[in-house]
């Protein structure tokens, strides 16, 4: 086990106001958990906090949940712990989890406010996919939004109409998207002489009450047709024409209804890209502010101290949302807890005689942990996660990860070589979070591991130095072995990146000193592949076995 210093334990006071992001059913329901667990909530939204939301349209909210979301506005108001802030905008963020400052811009002025958490709530909107169908919108082409509104406001213009809907051709989808146009389809079977088809690839059913409702369109009369390719659909001298092959009938067929609803894909608010900027997070997929990182699941972000809940992590429905904000309020009693709270002091120091000012821990600090003061790089206790990331890339070595410190890895890789006798001698870096766990799987349950092997705790692959490396070689290691996360599953979010850098950097120099490249190798694990790392392990032992010694001893 790695060899540790004294860890040091520090009391430090953090704000505790909480500012809220957005509103809506997840911005409103957050702020009011946040002032049930003790806090003082600051929710600013753009418009107002009833419309600024997960786009109630989209989440199943009906007549009924709409008047519950009036009832959640008028409970945010009356209680004393939520500031609601209509019409404001965040506009800009400084600091650390703990000690924010951000800034609030309305109409007339900007106003600065200190906060020890922030939790983004954002909200949906939808895109119609009719340039996927090459498809012109128009009366009789229309996107799924204005037919809902068309079924809402007048829908005996429908009785006797044929109605054709296109979806899943255009996108994946999820199930959110199906029942938008399952219940439509439901809405649309229900008026007079209104005949119905769907032209659909795959039927996304897997939410509680989807294949019901499929099946009860299906008994309402609504025909179903699941296709493979897209139907073409044709527009000319104002009549409508779908064309497919009817995988049952076995041949071309051709439809002409008064109306085709194209599907639409609900996408994240445009403004997630300059939040993330402000906030310095990482994007996930289509520009919501979550990646697609267990570690962060259910509400956390890449920085410490910023959470993210409903339509700002991903297309989920009006429960999903709820809970996130739940859970949001129950993350940041974790943080904050009564306003001081205890981190190890020394979880990562610079050493100010060695920084230069470079700003390269700034940059690559996956958690935005560090700042400066008085012209000196600051890592926050609070903010840092002790991934060690920033040491592994500080070109003057200024910074130590108090558990890890560069002596102490040193000086374990010397012990481990010397334990391994006359068997060839296998370095092993291993990830806490993944590798390390495999490598003691691989050992309890009796799996092969060559004897000469020995493990190296770190606190994220990211921590490995291109020092520690070649060190291991001058001190007689046969082998070298990087384990890392899985990509996407790194808790430090990119320190599985730095460390494949740093592996390849380390084999080219390997090379220039005459030693094999294959004596270095990266790979990636999960904690429970204790199988895979017994054969990444018996595979090095049998490449060392034909390349022999390695000629540095």
């Amino acid at each position: 086990m790695t060899q540790t210093m004294d860890i040091q334990m520090i009391q430090i006071n953090v704000a505790t106001d909480v500012l809220v992001v957005g509103g809506g059913y997840a911005g409103l329901s957050t702020a009011l958990n946040i002032a049930e667990a003790g806090y003082r909530a600051i929710l600013v939204a753009n418009g107002d906090v009833l419309e600024d939301n997960d786009s109630v349209t989209l989440t199943g909210v009906d007549d009924a949940g709409k008047e519950a979301l009036g009832r959640l506005a008028r409970r945010a108001a009356a209680e004393p712990r939520v500031e609601l802030l209509p019409g404001t905008r965040l506009a800009g963020a400084a600091g650390v989890a703990g000690d924010f400052t951000v800034r609030l811009a309305d109409k007339k002025a900007v106003s600065e406010r200190k906060v020890g958490a922030v939790v983004v709530a954002g909200s949906l909107e939808t895109r119609v996919l009719n340039d996927a169908y090459d498809l012109a919108l128009s009366e009789t082409v229309v996107g799924q939004s204005r037919f809902e509104t068309l079924l809402a406001d007048n829908p005996g213009s429908l009785a006797g109409k044929t109605v054709a809907f296109v979806a899943g051709f255009g996108q994946e989808g999820n199930p959110l998207v199906m029942e938008r146009v399952l219940s439509a389809v439901s809405a649309a079977a229900d008026i007079e002489a209104c005949t119905v088809y769907v032209y659909v690839n795959n039927i996304k059913a897997a939410e509680d009450g989807l294949e019901r409702l499929y099946l009860q369109d299906r008994d309402k009369g609504a025909i179903y047709f699941k296709l493979n390719q897209m139907p073409l659909v044709r527009q000319a001298d104002g009549k409508l024409s779908i064309c497919f092959a009817d995988p049952v009938l076995r041949r071309d067929m051709e439809l002409e209804p008064d109306m085709v609803v194209v599907e639409e894909a609900i996408v994240a608010n445009p403004n997630n890209p300059a939040l993330a900027d402000l906030l310095r997070l990482k994007k996930g997929p289509a520009d919501f502010l979550q990646t697609e990182n267990v570690h962060n699941y259910p509400v956390r972000s890449n920085r410490e101290g910023v959470f993210v809940v409903g339509a700002a992590r991903g297309v989920g429905r009006l429960s999903d949302a709820l809970t996130d904000a739940g859970n949001a309020a129950l993350a940041v009693r974790g943080l904050l807890g009564d306003g001081t709270i205890t981190v190890p002091a020394n979880q990562a120091v610079v050493d100010e005689g060695k920084c230069t000012i470079c700003l390269t821990c700034y940059r690559v600090c996956p958690h935005g942990a560090v700042y400066w003061e008085s012209d000196k790089a600051v890592i926050s206790p609070v903010a840092c996660r002790g991934c060690g990331i920033c040491a592994g890339e500080c070109p003057m070595d200024a910074i130590e990860i108090g558990r890890y410190t560069d002596e102490a890895m040193n000086r374990e890789v010397c012990e481990k070589i010397a334990e391994s006798g006359d068997a060839l001698k296998i370095v092993a870096f291993c990830c806490l979070n993944s590798a390390l766990e495999a490598g003691v799987m691989a050992d309890r349950f009796n799996m092969p591991l060559p004897a000469g092997l020995k493990m190296i705790q770190v606190p994220c692959a990211g921590k490995v130095d291109i020092e520690y490396i070649m060190n291991a070689f001058t001190e007689g290691a046969d082998g070298v072995l990087v384990l890392a996360c899985h990509s996407g599953n790194c808790k430090s979010e990119q320190g599985n990146t730095f460390a494949g850098w740093r592996v390849e950097d380390a084999r080219q120099r390997l090379a220039a000193a005459g030693l094999e490249k294959e004596r270095l190798r990266f790979a990636t694990l999960a904690s429970n592949m204790g199988s895979d790392f017994s054969s990444i392990a018996m595979e090095m032992s049998a490449c060392l076995k034909e390349l022999g010694p390695s000629p540095a001893k």
